[in-house]
């Protein structure tokens, strides 16, 4: 019954998952010397996203009636928002990344690997990241999802804005990355 205010709560039962408990990681590639990037970026990612995906779809026409079969998995780039501390750690970071990745001015790359190598070798600019979800049960210590990203690498800085008027604010930034797939994880194995 749609007004029936008890089933509503017993439906409800953990308290609704909260967009406010979640935490970031991502492990950057070896040859970026990002220790301490890596330690503040749970605590510095202010928005990221449970990702989406969508699956497409084949039409094929037979007798004047269109049949559908699966198509092809798309996933949508991750983008994420971090606070600018003053010492710009995790934003020199990425700007290393990108930088290893190819430079601006002049186009080569350090990776001879690619991304033939996800987890994180030398050799390779894609890594792996994690989002998790965590519960306010549980004093923010039990994670409910955990979405692993295979293959990630960041494709997109974002610009931070400087303004006179922009005061008792803090600087903020995007990244946007691109990966090659994510998987759910709902027995959350700690962090790597």
């Amino acid at each position: 019954m749609p007004f029936a205010l008890n089933e509503f709560r017993n439906s409800l039962e953990h308290g609704g998952a909260r967009p406010t408990q979640f935490d970031m990681d991502i492990v950057w590639p070896q040859t970026i010397a990002a220790g301490v990037a890596r330690a503040k970026l749970p605590f510095l990612c202010q928005i990221s996203v449970i990702p989406g995906t969508t699956l497409g779809t084949v039409t094929v026409p037979y007798f004047g009636r269109e049949l559908y079969y699966a198509g092809d998995r798309k996933f949508e780039p991750l983008t994420i928002t971090i606070l600018n501390d003053e010492d710009f750690l995790i934003r020199h970071a990425l700007e290393e990344w990108g930088r290893q990745i190819t430079a601006h001015s002049y186009t080569t790359g350090m990776f001879a690997g690619g991304i033939a190598s996800a987890r994180g070798a030398a050799t390779s600019y894609a890594t792996r990241a994690q989002v998790r979800q965590l519960s306010r049960n549980e004093n923010g210590n039990g994670p409910q999802q955990r979405y692993i990203f295979e293959g990630i690498f960041p494709v997109a800085l974002g610009e931070i804005e400087v303004n006179w008027e922009a005061y008792d604010q803090i600087e903020k930034f995007t990244c946007q990355f691109r990966y090659q797939w994510w998987e759910c994880d709902t027995h959350d194995r700690g962090k790597w």
